[in-house]
């Protein structure tokens, strides 16, 4: 591995000029020769890497705007090395691109093979074919700071990590491959400067319209330095031998936090954003035809109906659990409609529904049959949840037993008829319309929990089957994809996420440690979606003005270069049970991370979130925005635009699924995720001694969840009952007993 620093000037975001010096990882001075600047190197020593602290000094003014990067260089390079930026690019992003307009459907010819359809849209990518190719993006377009690769034939890993800000600029990543010199380069620079090109997703200035473009005109530029300037560029290299492409992830996961961690923070709590979306779903959410809506505005089809996914079947999950009168009646409607209105003959639901009409997800196509196979996976999960609360709470479920059969029934069809699920299907046909996905993953959970309400082995068995073969072409080759139905193939965190629930749900019906170990292997890929530190949004901001917190959040997909509030669509609540069946702590902080972050963005009756269309957002009301990235334009950036969205729900699935203090007796731990402060005075055998503080100035209720985590059946399915509840005004501090 070699090491170099360069300082270039530019002219907007082309070089003028280039200066190289090749260094080594020791205490070193060196002066450029064509700019008034010197460089200070003091490293110190890291496991597996070492810390790079480089100090520039400048003793006169520069003409031209510059920068200044540092790389590491590999020799012997092969384009089967895995290349990661985190929530960027996953295995160099490549897929064929293709220029599509929004929303993406591409569907291969009828001469072509259904498996032969791996393409994405123009996003930024490592190239199949060309001997050159370069990714360059700023640090708010990825989850952590950082880009590395796994190097299969040496069995081996490195990354350069930054800090995603120094001094008033953002920092840079570039990762540049030259297959005929057989070298690639990783580079951290300052400002960062995507040089020429850059990826903006909207309206193309080439006229062929609203769509993402990985080579618009890049607006970077270098900066100015005063004699007398100093500022430090850090860096941290590491590198690890004889470890596998899972052991890679996982390293990554511990190494992205070396510079920079997320702080903790109070302002809303679980209970206060809970019955905020609560009072807009009873408000503007259930339509006159009996269900609850995805969306507000039912003149937009989308917005009406959407199995799965977006919240279609699974946001009146929460109100059934947890409400005892209209709310819970409404979503009792809600399944009724599903299973009357929506079904096609054939089993399958209809992905899309708007007054009256059918939709299919095929994009421009007038097939209404066409279907995000994705959609009827998350929604037959959530469903048979439904149906275990109904069962054991003494509810009747005749009359969703037949049609949520014949739902799992198809996708049994589905599996033996082509070995896989695909990721869009037309439901009339049977037919797989253009496969190679893990966007419906989430059907190996759905079939497991089937398999346990309809005592039905064949669904356990293909359940199982159908999460080896996930494994085998998904996970084990560290690229889940495919989940959101307007990204075509692009990598995507929701597929992760949904394939980690998955593989939980697996292990809890069948016990076999195998399905325990590919949560843990999907877990490391997932929490490299999550932001890893709190982004530091412009001034002016409305997210600096509202003192928001990046650490946390999700990024949706490669395409869609936005962070959101959660995980489309879940509670994250996997990550307590792979807590409960390991024994491991840090899978109740990742869950802290993701679960605390999500209140801060509901807009309150009395905070609400101001918009880019000059509005604020209503009370109750959640964006799916979390701009670090200037996908969308630099002004957008810190930004949120007006809309009720899919967070809402996960805020909702949170409140029901995540605690919001969690005791376990068997290790003696405690964690807490909503917003208050908990801390023991005294364990006992039977009890323990808790004294609680609320901080913020919104009283709440506060679910706690008295545990042993080596007893299998207290946490399952449904557990919502099983939490206690303790109410606590703004500013209040008590002390209670909390029991077995």
């Amino acid at each position: 591995m070699r090491y170099s620093l360069m300082c270039k000037s530019f002219t907007g975001s082309e070089v003028l000029d280039c200066e190289k010096v090749s260094v080594n990882l020791k205490n070193n001075q060196y002066t450029f020769s064509k700019v008034p600047c010197s460089a200070s190197i003091a490293t110190q020593l890291l496991p597996h890497g070492q810390r790079v602290d480089i100090t520039l000094s400048f003793h006169e003014d520069t003409t031209d705007p510059v920068n200044f990067s540092f790389s590491m260089e590999t020799e012997q390079w092969k384009k089967d090395n895995y290349v990661l930026m985190p929530g960027a690019v996953y295995n160099g992003n490549r897929f064929v691109s293709l220029p599509l307009q929004y929303p993406p459907y591409y569907q291969p010819a009828e001469n072509c093979s259904y498996a032969d359809a791996e393409v994405i849209t123009s996003i930024p990518h490592l190239d199949f074919e060309k001997m050159q190719s370069q990714i360059s993006l700023l640090s708010g377009d990825m989850a952590s700071p950082l880009c590395g690769f796994y190097d299969f034939n040496r069995q081996s890993g490195s990354v350069l990590l930054g800090e995603h800000q120094c001094g008033s600029y953002y920092t840079g990543f570039t990762v540049h491959e030259n297959q005929t010199d057989r070298e690639a380069s990783f580079v951290l620079s300052v400002p960062g400067v995507r040089e020429t090109k850059a990826y903006f997703f909207g309206d193309q200035n080439d006229g062929k319209g609203f769509r993402p473009d990985a080579s618009a005109p890049s607006h970077d530029t270098g900066a100015l330095f005063k004699q007398g300037d100093t500022f430090t560029l850090t860096a941290c290299v590491f590198h690890w031998h004889q470890i596998s492409l899972s052991d890679f992830f996982k390293l990554v996961n511990g190494a992205k936090i070396t510079l920079e961690n997320p702080t903790n923070f109070y302002n809303v709590p679980f209970y206060k954003a809970y019955t905020s979306i609560k009072e807009k779903y009873q408000r503007e959410n259930f339509t006159k035809e009996g269900y609850y809506s995805v969306g507000t505005d039912w003149n937009i089809p989308q917005q009406c109906w959407q199995a799965g996914w977006i919240g279609g079947g699974i946001n009146c999950y929460p109100f059934l659990v947890e409400d005892t009168s209209e709310a819970q009646q409404r979503a009792l409607s809600t399944l009724r409609f599903i299973f009357s209105r929506l079904q096609h003959p054939s089993g399958w639901v209809f992905g899309m529904y708007g007054n009256g009409r059918f939709y299919g997800d095929g994009g421009d196509s007038n097939l209404e049959t066409i279907l995000l196979v994705r959609k009827n996976a998350d929604l037959l999960y959530f469903v048979l949840k439904q149906l275990f609360w109904l069962s054991n709470n003494g509810h009747s479920t005749i009359e969703f037993g037949q049609p949520v059969k014949a739902l799992c029934d198809a996708f049994v069809r589905l599996f033996r008829k082509h070995g896989q699920l695909g990721q869009f299907i037309d439901i009339a046909a049977e037919k797989i319309l253009v496969g190679n996905s893990a966007g419906a993953s989430m059907a190996v959970g759905a079939l497991a929990l089937a398999s346990e309400y309809f005592q039905c082995t064949e669904y356990r068995d293909v359940a199982e089957q159908l999460g080896e073969y996930y494994y085998r072409n998904y996970v084990k080759k560290g690229m889940l994809n495919g989940c959101p139905g307007e990204i075509c193939k692009a990598p995507d965190s929701e597929a992760a996420f949904a394939m980690l629930e998955s593989y939980v749900q697996l292990f809890e019906t069948t016990k076999k440690s195998i399905w325990l170990a590919y949560a843990e292997e999907t877990c490391e890929i997932a929490m490299t979606w999550v932001m890893s530190y709190d982004f530091v949004f412009p001034v002016h901001s409305t997210a600096a003005k509202r003192g928001v917190h990046s650490g946390g959040t999700v990024f949706a997909n490669a395409q869609n270069k936005h962070s959101a509030p959660g995980i489309c669509t879940l509670s994250g609540n996997s990550l307590l049970k792979l807590y409960r069946f390991t024994g491991s702590v840090k899978y109740l902080h990742q869950l802290c991370a993701i679960a605390h972050s999500l209140p801060q963005f509901v807009s309150l009756a009395e905070n609400p979130e101001y918009t880019l269309e000059k509005k604020y957002l209503p009370a109750g009301y959640m964006n799916e925005r979390v701009q670090t990235s200037d996908w969308e334009g630099k002004e957008t950036v810190g930004e949120f635009l007006y809309g009720s969205n899919w967070p809402e729900v996960s805020m909702l699935l949170t409140f029901v699924e995540v605690p919001g203090v969690y005791v376990d007796f068997t290790n003696r731990i405690l964690q807490v995720f909503d917003h208050v402060e908990c801390y023991v005075t005294e364990w006992n055998s039977d009890s323990v001694l808790l004294e609680m503080y609320n901080p913020t100035a919104y009283a709440t209720m506060v679910t706690l969840l008295a545990d042993e985590r080596t007893d299998t059946k207290h946490v399952t399915h449904n557990y919502f009952e099983k939490m206690k509840t303790v109410p606590l005004s703004a500013g209040q501090r008590i002390q209670f007993e909390l029991k077995k």
